[in-house]
Order: structure tokens, then sequence, then C-alpha cells
């Protein structure tokens, strides 16, 4: 019922969907993603120049929508595009984070490290390859490279850096460096989270730039926001980018959408290949809570969309870690929390299929129109604001 409807009101999205060469062949998503994958993603300095809101932007324009750029949103550190109504307040706000996994100087003398993140390396000794990056004339630059080692036993974890290029400085924030590889659908590397989700949500802005004129004819705006400083330390306060964010926008009149890559495993009931996961809880309960008639929503969008396009989407009934919403929904709800499914999450061996990145972007596409009230007989039987 919801494709049918929505494709009644909005034919030309489906025929966007269908005609994007991204969507159609992962031979041409996959430069994109590698783009975002060796990109520097500093936690804190993500939208500095030479960082990944760069090459976020350099995407969008490529994609046309590079006159939507908003560089440093209201001075918030997040970068951002808009489509639909030109007015100062978004009604849907959609929010996919573009740092990743961040580790700063302890000890500059043994090269000691501490997380901004959560520490997810095997137990033992793990050694990845590694760059510290740091601001220098006007932009993000490495300032050495060489590896992280991590070790996990006995009760104590420790971190180092070893550089084999250049030296460590008491200022470096430390990235991992794992060169990305693909193999047929499957990527392998590091950088996944949340490059997934990037990638995801701006391909959906690129096709619901298709019904754009209809969105403008309801008085609706659609923020597509890549925050920063959503890694965090899992025992502290995270999410610092989408926490100034709602300082700095007027409460959207739906809600918000927060993309972010799921990880797949026997807790969460997903699995690679299988589509985009959505989900309606995160951290058992811990975190944000989706609406019962958006849920609802969610739940028949993917019935729908699996029967035309099987493998589009799958439920994550299991545990989903918090991510921005945590810190969204107390702003305004949290309508859906979607994201493609990876495995090993802040390691060097994370591993996603480039399937799951084309699935997302058609729910994530669907859902949004139908979120953003552009069928009136949808948002009649779910109860959705027009």
């Amino acid at each position: 019922m919801p494709v049918t409807l929505i494709n009644q009101t909005l034919p030309a999205l489906r025929t966007r969907l269908a005609d994007m060469p991204t969507l159609r062949d992962t031979e041409a998503l996959w430069p994109l993603l590698e783009r975002l994958l060796v990109a520097h993603a500093p936690s804190s300095g993500a939208a500095l120049p030479g960082g990944i809101g760069d090459d976020i932007a350099a995407l969008a324009g490529e994609l046309s929508l590079g006159d939507r750029w908003l560089p440093n949103l209201e001075a918030t550190g997040n970068c951002a595009l808009w489509l639909g109504a030109q007015k100062p307040a978004a009604d849907l706000v959609v929010v996919a984070h573009m740092d990743r996994p961040s580790f700063r100087v302890k000890s500059l003398d043994d090269g000691e490290l501490f997380p901004i993140c959560a520490n997810r390396f095997p137990p033992g000794e793990y050694r990845v390859p590694a760059k510290a990056v740091r601001f220098e004339d006007g932009r993000l630059v490495v300032g050495a490279a060489g590896a992280l080692v991590s070790w996990k036993g006995q009760g104590r974890e420790a971190l180092h850096f070893e550089a084999k290029r250049g030296r460590l400085a008491w200022h470096d924030t430390v990235l991992l460096d794992v060169h990305p590889l693909q193999d047929g659908e499957q990527v392998l590397g590091t950088g996944l989270d949340n490059s997934l989700g990037v990638l995801t949500a701006l391909l959906a802005a690129t096709a619901l730039q298709s019904v754009e004129d209809i969105l403008a004819a309801h008085n609706q705006r659609c923020l597509f926001v890549f925050s920063d400083q959503e890694e965090g330390p899992p025992d502290g306060f995270f999410g610092h980018g989408a926490a100034r964010l709602t300082c700095a926008l007027p409460i959207p009149t739906h809600g918000a959408v927060v993309v972010d890559a799921h990880t797949a495993g026997p807790s969460s009931g997903l699995s690679l290949g299988s589509g985009v996961s959505y989900s309606a809880a995160s951290g058992w309960g811990r975190g944000s809570l989706v609406p019962p008639n958006y849920h609802a929503l969610g739940l028949a969008l993917t019935e729908a969309l699996n029967a035309q396009r099987p493998g589009t989407a799958q439920l994550n009934t299991g545990y989903l870690s918090r991510s921005d919403d945590m810190i969204l929904g107390r702003w305004a709800r949290v309508l859906a929390l979607v994201g493609p499914p990876m495995i090993d999450p802040h390691t060097g061996y994370e591993r996603a299929m480039l399937s799951d990145v084309q699935a997302g972007v058609w729910w994530l596409a669907y859902f949004l129109a139908a979120a953003l009230g552009l069928s009136a007989e949808l948002s009649a039987r779910y109860g959705l604001p027009c």
C-alpha cells in the first residue's frame, strides 16, 4: 500500500531511483564510497578544510546538489544540504554522522593514546595501520603515519601509536588508515561506520530532488545533516554535533531520521546482503523509541518494497547501539533508525555489501516522501501531520 500510493503521487521518484547509475551498478557506486573511506574524518574536525566534509560537498556537487550545500551549518561543525521550500525551518531532518573512531595523545613520550570513541578492538594484541592528522596551513594534513597498537587482556586496555613516517605531536588526532578493498559487492576496510550512512543519505537526497517541486508546493523543507562528534565514549556524553544542532535549529514539524550503519550478527538478526536495516528502538530503550504510527509505516513500507524489490530491507529486532538519536530524541521525535548492515565496526576489518547501500537509498527515499506528508492518503492512514 505505501509504495503504490507514493508511486501514484510521485511517479518521478520511482523513475529517478530506477535510473540512477549508482543504484543499478555497484561498480558505479564503489568510487563514491571509496572517496569517503579514504577521507580524513577526525571527530570534532570532520568539517574542517581537508576533511571529509569537503569530500561530501564535492560529491554533492557532482550529484547536482552543490547549490544546496551548507558548510558548517549555523556554526555547529556539521554540514548539510536542503531540499524543498525556501524557508528557515526544516520540517524533517535526516542525520548521518560523518566522523569516525578517533584517538588523542595521552603521552607523547611513548605514543600512548586514549580513545574518544567506543574501543571495539579484539582481545590480545591488535595492530592496524593508522594516521595522525593535525590542522596545519589552513587544512587537515597527515603529520605521521604508522600503526595503532591495541592490547586488551588481564583486565586492562592500552593503546599506542607507532610512527613509521613523520612524528606524532601532542595535538594530533589518530585515525585508522586501512586501504579499502572491493570484492564484487563486498567492501572491506575501515570507516564504513559511518560512510555507509553518509552515502545512503546523500543518494536519497539525490533521488528526492526529482520531486522537489512537489515538496515546495506542500511548503515542506527537508534538511540532510552530516554531523560531527557522534563518536564518543559510551559511558560518557556523545553526539556533541547533534546536541549543537538542536540548539541551532527550530524543532522540525515532523521529526528526525537517523541514518547510521547497523551491526549485523546474532544479537540483531541482521545479515549482510539482505537489504538495509530498519529499527524502531536503540539501546534496548535506553535510546530513542520510534512512535507506533511511524513504526507501522516503516513495517508496511518494508513489506511492500520487499514484495516489489526483494531484499530491500530487513528488520533489526535485536540490540541497536545508540547514535545521534540519543540526543535528537530530546529535541524532536525520531521517526526511523535505518542504516546498511556491517560487521566489526571500529576495526580495520569492517565489512559491508554495496547492494545494501543501494537498497537503503530506495527505502529511505520512499520513507521520507511518506513522512513529509506528500501523500494525503498515507498521512491519514498513519496519523501523520500534513
